[in-house]
Parts: C-alpha cells; structure tokens; sequence
C-alpha cells in the first residue's frame, strides 16, 4: 500500500503541516518515506490519504474512497466546539475520527489519542541534574478551564514551601511580587523537561482520551510525568506516568513523597518506545485500517 497523504487543517495550510509533520515523525531516519517510496505527506493534489485536523472541510478529489480519509481532534472537545455541519460532513466523508472524547457524537468518531503534535524528538540523552518542573499559562479564572485553575492551585501552595520545583510559563508573572528564584517565566522548547527528573503536567480538561504536548514533551525528553488529564493515559504509556488525583490535599503529599523518595517514583522511559506510539508515520497503517 502507498500512502501519499495530504494534511487539512482549520489552523494552518498543508504546506506548513507538511513541514512539521516531516520534522515531528523523524523522516530523514525512514527508510521508506519520499515521492517515489511507501509513505509521503504532499501538499499537492496528487494525494491518495488525507488527514483532516480539528473541523477542516476540504472539497476532497472524488476518487478519494471515504477508507483513505481520517480525523484528529488537536484540541479537547470544549474547545474543538463540534458544529452539525461538520459532523454531517465527517459522516459523508470521513472512515473514523480520532477525538478525546465523544460526548454522545455518531460514527465516525472514536475515543482515541490524536496524535497531537509535540516537541522535535531529541538527538541526545538529556542530563537529568534538577528535581522537579512545572508550567502555568496566564489564564487564571472563571472564564478558564479547570485545568489552568489547578496548575495556578498548586503553584500559590509550592510557592508557601521551598520544594525545589521550577516554575515555568507566562504565568509566572502573577507571582512576581514574591521574587522567587523557581519561577523562571518564559522559556525555550525542551527548558521545562530536559534536564528534569519529574514533570507535574495536567491537561486542560480531563477527558478519556485526550492527551497533549503537555505529557508527551516530558515523555520524549525521559521526564517522569505527574499527571492529570487523560483517565486512560495508561492505554498509551503503560507504567510511564503518576497519577494524580485533583484533590490538592492528596496531590501535594504525593509531590513531597516524590521530592523526599524519588528513586521510588522515577520510570524508565525510552523514548523509541514512546515514539512508536506518538508518531503518527509509525501507526499509518493502523490509522487507515
């Protein structure tokens, strides 16, 4: 089977999807990848697949059989804000769609991990030389998800304690009263992750499947996730991760334990096997199947 695939996209055009797909999915290290081989994003219309993100509704070449296109969901289902049209469309035009969860929506849209984009794999074994990390955005609030809320939680009580956890994000600015030296503010790619050997990473939104950059940053930099978010991130990354459980009384004695104890809690992760599941090039034929 060829899979000559075009990507659509509600956020950006298929040449810049293009572009970070070839750059995300490693495809100078595959064997079987170019115009002329098994496997090649185009952003031309000589596709044969197609790959629509979030509600992207392409006039799709009539040749195309409705088997050879599929969905992701790049954004939790309160933000991706799911339209009738759209779904009628995915019904006429689309073999499934991957979406964290499916709150009552028809065929073709299965629960399942989207293969969201992340950080460029690493080419070198990171140096684990700090202890603990966590990011928080500036959205604080009412009008916020409950998963910017708790991250902003538990920073006011890390922020009482001297627990070396680094803070990172625009977020940090909220704070900046206190000038304490862990918050660290705005910050490179792989800063948050690299050279830490615990990550505290909670979603937006906790759904059954959605996972984002937020757990598959520290995964591929070998970063112990603490994470809240997706409830079957185990179906995914089997033994890679700490659970949390949202209640802050629970979550910041599990924090010390981790802090006091971490050759406990601290996995071994390999980050070809996380790659094997977040690439979306490795799986091309179980995504089509």
């Amino acid at each position: 089977m060829v899979y000559k695939i075009r990507v659509f996209s509600d956020f950006c055009g298929s040449t810049n999807c293009k572009e970070a797909m070839e750059r995300i999915n490693e495809v100078h290290k595959m064997i079987n990848y170019g115009k002329d081989k098994d496997i090649y994003i185009t952003d031309q219309d000589d596709y044969t697949h197609v790959i629509i993100m979030n509600k992207a509704m392409p006039n799709i070449k009539p040749d195309i059989p409705k088997k050879n296109v599929i969905g992701l969901a790049f954004e939790p289902p309160f933000h991706l804000r799911m339209t009738q049209e759209f779904v009628d469309y995915a019904k006429k035009y689309i073999s499934k769609y991957f979406i964290g969860e499916k709150n009552g929506l028809p065929e073709p849209f299965i629960e399942h991990y989207s293969y969201m984009w992340h950080i460029t794999p690493l080419k070198h074994i990171p140096i684990k030389n700090k202890s603990m990390s966590i990011m928080i955005s500036e959205k604080i609030g009412e009008h916020s998800l409950p998963g910017n809320n708790y991250r902003h939680t538990l920073v006011k009580e890390i922020l009482k304690t001297n627990l070396p956890i680094d803070i990172y994000g625009r977020g940090c600015r909220y704070y900046n009263d206190t000038n304490d030296s862990r918050l660290k503010g705005d910050f490179e790619e792989l800063e948050p992750y690299e050279n830490y050997d615990f990550h505290i990473c909670i979603e937006n939104c906790e759904t059954n499947d959605y996972a984002s950059e937020k757990i598959t940053g520290p995964l591929l930099c070998s970063t112990t996730p603490i994470y809240l978010g997706c409830r079957n991130i185990n179906k995914y990354f089997p033994d890679n991760t700490i659970t949390l459980s949202g209640n802050l009384g629970s979550d910041l004695g599990l924090i010390w334990s981790i802090l006091n104890n971490p050759g406990l809690y601290k996995k071994t992760i390999d980050p070809e096997t996380i790659k094997n599941t977040v690439l979306i090039l490795r799986n091309i034929e179980y995504v089509f199947s």
